[in-house]
């Protein structure tokens, strides 16, 4: 089974309202592309953030959960392209005016290797002068939440219990425990394991670099950054207007 098949369908539940940050997506994308007219989501997951940008670009999402791709159908306008895809090997024939990956999809990714490939799919798939933005959690954030016993959430008649644990230098593993209540009133515990990794700011930096001519950084406020002691930092990320010359 694939991550988050099991959890899809609470998904949305446990996340809430994700208006405050469909707002700030869609005002990085007016900054960065004026023009911007088509937008992918990759780690679009249940597809929450990109039925609220539905009404201002033609959207489509991308995501290697079939689980949470069928919640996303669900609330998707009729005809919306979802792509059952890997965030790292993905083969559109279809370029975008923007390309975001929101809640930290990428540290989904264990290998840098594997975040360089996403940022090399991103660019071939980007309309010249388009945008790739995307967040992270950083390893400061991540080390943070390792030190905490346990995060229990209750939503609704069910419960979420996280805790985030160190498997490795740069990575970490979320035991991720839902106790779901059934119609019988006893619960059924939905179990799974999410592994993370994160890099230094300026590792990712260079790597971008190498690929976009012009990066910009920004914590959740708006505010530029260039430390790794925030706990999520949003990389913006302009292709050139041209085809560069080979």
């Amino acid at each position: 089974m694939v991550a988050y098949d099991l959890l899809a369908s609470h998904y949305d539940a446990v996340t809430g309202d994700s208006a405050t940050e469909i707002t700030f997506v869609d005002g990085i994308i007016k900054n960065a592309c004026r023009r911007a007219v088509t937008l992918l989501e990759v780690a679009c997951g249940t597809g929450g953030i990109i039925a609220g940008l539905a009404a201002g670009y033609q959207v489509s999402g991308l995501d290697i959960s079939p689980g949470m791709l069928a919640v996303a159908r669900e609330k998707l306008p009729t005809g919306t392209a979802l792509y059952p895809a890997d965030m790292s090997s993905f083969k559109l024939n279809v370029t975008f005016d923007a390309i975001v990956c929101v809640y930290h999809g990428i540290n989904h990714l264990l290998d840098f290797s594997d975040w360089e490939s996403f940022f090399d799919c991103a660019y071939r798939h980007l309309n010249y002068g388009g945008v790739l933005i995307f967040d992270i959690i950083t390893v400061h954030a991540l080390e943070m939440m390792a030190g905490i016993r346990q995060t229990v959430q209750q939503f609704g008649d069910n419960y979420l219990r996280i805790k985030v644990r160190p498997s490795g230098e740069v990575l970490f593993d979320w035991d991720i425990e839902v106790y779901e209540l059934q119609s019988s009133g006893r619960y059924v515990l939905l179990k799974e394991v999410i592994s993370t990794a994160s890099f230094p700011h300026d590792k990712i930096r260079k790597a971008l670099g190498e690929r976009f001519p012009e990066i910009i950084t920004i914590d959740s406020d708006g505010s530029v950054v260039n430390d790794d002691n925030e706990n999520r930092t949003w990389f913006v990320c302009t292709k050139s207007e041209r085809r560069e010359p080979e």
